[in-house]
């Protein structure tokens, strides 16, 4: 009879070895999923912070331009580069000619 009781203890053990080594699969399944999503949301923040810095880097270089511009005090010559060069203004007396290609 008290082989019986340490038959019944040994599936018990068995029993509460396969659930701690699934648990232990488990848990060791979510950390590594854990990681891997970790590990791919680091990289794309470091991919936005790469591409932030880059426009930092181009806005400085505005400001430095802007800041240049206003400091040498010629702003008539700033404004009328702009308005020849992106507004399309011209001189009352200045003719444009445009080529329009025949495509």
């Amino acid at each position: 009879m008290a082989e019986r009781k340490k038959h019944k203890g040994g599936k018990k053990s068995v029993l509460v070895t396969v659930m701690g080594v699934l648990a232990i699969i488990c848990l060791t399944g979510y950390a590594l999923w854990t990681i891997i999503a970790q590990q791919t949301e680091i990289a794309q923040l470091e991919k936005e912070t790469e591409e932030l810095s880059e426009k930092i880097t181009v806005a400085k270089q505005q400001n430095d331009e802007y800041t240049r511009l206003l400091s040498e005090n010629d702003e008539d010559a700033y404004m009328e580069q702009i308005a020849i060069g992106k507004l399309g203004y011209a001189y009352p007396d200045e003719k444009r000619f445009f080529i329009i290609s025949g495509d």
